[in-house]
């Protein structure tokens, strides 16, 4: 059924989108003093409250409207003057806009070297206002409103991002142009990001493993902060309040310039969060609270043909992990799935008692750019990263105040770019140091090891007429160099394993590469296609595991004999963009070799002195993955919007002809929002339909997949105007029927429902 329901409206969008190409435009092109075009210049209309950007030809247009009108065009790029002159339209007629280059144009090197790597990436960016609306959200919540892009649960509190199926250390995170390296590997460790720190938050779905590095099998997701303005000062207080948790958020950001020094811009910004324990629809889930603290703060220097930028921050959370997870015999484990809710009754508490999770991670980097003679360009990067994992249980024998398991990740990362108007070249270098942090008295999961990488890529693009062509290729090496104490169970039920000690050193290098090219038929209709071969090591938790991991409330078995993982995949998107309509259409293909993934063995439970859990062991064959992406959006009217978003992902283990496990299932989104104050204020009601996960192997699994379920969400929004300064009002309501239902992708969906309606009220404040 699912399956002409998508048919019909793909069909319905196509059909509304021709029937907008018949009217009448004004078209007009961006150039340069020297008549070249101006890719990116921002077109706005002031009397229509109508903006576009020009396309890679410096392109646009907009629609004639009724009649001749005086109307005021205002076109502004990265390093030129603004044009704001009033214009006289008439439809055929093509307007030329010229733009005067500015004396520091430092800003526009640094954008057009950016697009120059992208131009033929499929990617989605998320808009102003849905980055408003995801205010309070956790950082995969709001990555999750992109096309493409769902959610992999651990609870109410832990949520991974997922693209085409693939996550954790298939995907590479960009955190403000550095790539986070956290414990990502456990499908419950949470990006450390604060959202409130980040400005645009962008999906690039092919295999970009060329520029950003040989892990990003899914793809890229990008969370960057907007160029600073030395010239004035401005910030926001944001005050966010909600019932599901009984707490809130609050974040505080100040950003400007010193007069003394013109050329240097500065920001700070902080943030926090206290919730108390979450409720499904019908009882309350102990000891799922949650605190975080957060810090940012960066400094730009920029003169004349030089960028020099400096960026530190620390996110440090503290969660705890549902009570009812952690279970005491094998008898129980089972009854408390077939029951499907938790047996005991809890009251509402802040307390965070164990297990729990306590996790800090601070970022550090410096920047340095500039423009070089004969139209070089050299970037340069220094990273450095520490990531502090701390997971608590319920002990006997010591205080539940010491950790069963004290990690500290720590990662530096050099990268060096020389580019020019079409090419790039760059080289990577890293390190990456994990040590467990005596004093436990748990052998930990995963063992102490040393990970050297180097890689060296480049990067170049081609035009032919209205084709743009983008060929990269790299090539990793790394080493890895592990050693830890490990138990060897003769028997699946033996409590008490024999010890040996560990030592194990390996190597991986392979070739990865990348082709792409868009073609605009017009200014309207644009076609991308996107072809990348990418691998990836097996990690330290995939090859060394063995114990329980206490975030996820399982026994993980790694497996020793992981080859790296390999995988080509191929996206192919449609777009069409006009005033009142935009669609976009993405159907994509991989194949991975030796794909690793970690399954459920009902047969089995490890009973340990800790309690019984599921046990889920990594295995490794070929797979193939393919499926498709819908975004569509219809201005109806100047005061009535419409949204829908749909994905579905199809996987398979070739190897033995089977479903692999946790696949996201079919989705579909729709929204309708009504402008009810000059297109300012709004009220918008969201639907969100999830189909049952029906490609499953009977019997692979502790329980079957649960059934299909709607959702539906309500947002109204109001701004102020106080003494110039803006004040927005929101009130929003999430799950608003209260409805009980699980999610295939929660991996506590064994023992509870997902969250219960939940109110939530914001204050934002901008001067």
């Amino acid at each position: 059924m699912l399956k002409y329901v998508w048919t019909a409206l793909l069909f319905l969008s196509i059909g509304i989108v021709n029937a907008q190409t018949n009217n009448q435009f004004i078209n007009g092109i961006v150039l340069n003093e020297s008549a070249e075009p101006i890719v990116g210049a921002s077109i706005s209309v002031l009397e229509k409250d109508f903006n576009t950007t020009s396309d890679v030809h410096g392109n646009f247009k907009f629609k004639e409207g009724d009649g001749h009108q005086h109307l005021t065009l205002r076109v502004s790029a990265l390093g030129y003057e603004t044009f704001e002159q009033p214009i006289h339209t008439e439809a055929g007629h093509t307007l030329k806009i010229v733009l005067k280059a500015i004396s520091v144009s430092i800003d526009a090197v640094s954008v057009s070297a950016q697009q120059e790597e992208q131009k033929t990436a499929i990617k989605a960016k998320l808009s102003q206002q849905l980055i408003e609306e995801s205010k309070g959200k956790l950082s995969a919540e709001v990555f999750s409103q992109l096309s493409g892009v769902s959610i992999l649960n651990s609870g109410h509190s832990v949520a991974k991002p997922v693209i085409h199926g693939l996550h954790s250390n298939r995907i590479i995170l960009m955190n403000n142009g550095v790539k986070q390296e956290g414990q990502q590997w456990g499908m419950e460790h949470a990006p450390e990001i604060d959202p409130f720190a980040a400005d645009e938050f962008e999906v690039i779905k092919g295999a970009q493993a060329v520029r950003y590095g040989a892990d990003a099998l899914g793809g890229v997701l990008l969370a960057k902060a907007q160029n600073l303005d030395p010239s004035k000062f401005q910030g926001r207080a944001d005050v966010i309040a909600q019932s599901n948790g009984r707490g809130g958020m609050a974040n505080l950001q100040f950003q400007g310039g010193i007069n003394s020094i013109p050329e240097l811009a500065w920001k700070v910004q902080g943030s926090a969060k206290k919730l108390g324990d979450s409720k499904a629809p019908n009882y309350y889930l102990g000891n799922t609270g949650s605190e975080e603290i957060n810090f940012s703060g960066t400094v730009q220097y920029r003169k004349e043909n030089k960028l020099i930028e400096a960026y530190y921050s620390r996110f440090a959370t503290e969660l705890g992990v549902f009570y009812g997870a952690h279970v005491g015999t094998i008898d129980d484990i089972y009854a408390r799935i077939e029951n499907g809710e938790p047996f005991e009754k809890y009251d509402f508490s802040y307390k965070i008692n164990a297990p729990k999770q306590n996790v800090s991670h601070q970022l550090g980097k410096l920047k340095y750019q500039q423009e070089l003679n004969n139209g070089l360009q050299l970037e340069a990067q220094y990273a450095w990263q520490q990531n502090h994992r701390k997971e608590f249980d319920m002990r006997r024998a010591v205080s539940d105040d010491v950790p069963m398991s004290d990690m500290i990740l720590t990662t530096q990362q050099l990268e060096v770019i020389l580019k020019t108007k079409s090419h790039s070249i760059g080289l990577n270098a890293g390190n990456q140091v994990n040590n467990n942090v005596s004093g436990t008295g748990t052998t930990p999961i995963i063992p102490n090891y040393d990970n050297y990488s180097i890689g060296l890529f480049g990067i170049h693009q081609f035009q032919f007429n209205k084709w743009i062509v983008e060929a990269g290729w790299r090539y990793d090496y790394r080493y890895f160099d592990a050693a830890a104490y490990r138990y060897k169970y003769t028997d699946a039920q033996q409590s008490v394993p024999q010890q040996y000690l560990l030592e194990d050193t390996r190597s991986f290098h392979n070739f990865s590469g990348s082709l792409g090219a868009a073609y605009n038929f017009n200014n309207a209709w644009q076609y991308k296609t996107s072809l990348g071969l990418a691998w990836r090591a097996p990690t330290a938790n995939e090859l060394y595991s063995d114990g329980v991991h206490h975030a996820a409330a399982i026994y993980e078995i790694g497996n020793l004999d992981l080859k790296a993982e390999q995988g080509l995949k191929w996206v192919h998107s449609i777009s069409h963009k006009t005033d009142n309509i935009s669609l976009t259409a993405d159907i994509f293909g991989q194949l991975i070799h030796n794909y690793i993934y970690a399954a459920p063995n009902p047969d089995s439970v490890r009973q340990t002195i800790r309690g019984t859990f599921p046990v889920f062991s990594y295995s490794q064959n070929n797979a193939v993955f393919y499926g498709a992406d819908i975004q569509f959006d219809w201005k109806i009217n100047p005061t009535l919007h419409y949204s829908l978003q749909g994905s579905l992902v199809r996987a398979k283990n070739t190897s033995t002809d089977s479903y692999l496990p946790y696949i996201p299932s079919d989705r579909l989104q729709n929204s309708i929002q009504w402008y009810f104050t000059e297109n300012k204020g709004y009220v918008k009601l969201t639907h969100e339909f999830v189909a049952k996960q029906n490609r499953y192997e009977e019997g692979t699994d502790y329980v079957a997949p649960p059934a299909a379920y709607n959702l539906f969400n309500a947002y109204i929004t109001q701004p102020f105007l106080i003494n110039k300064q803006q004040i927005n009002i929101s009130f929003a309501v999430d799950n608003l029927f209260n409805k009980s239902y699980k999610d295939y992708m929660d991996r506590f969906r064994y023992y509870t429902d997902r969250p219960g309606r939940n109110f939530i009220l914001s204050v934002n404040y901008k001067f």
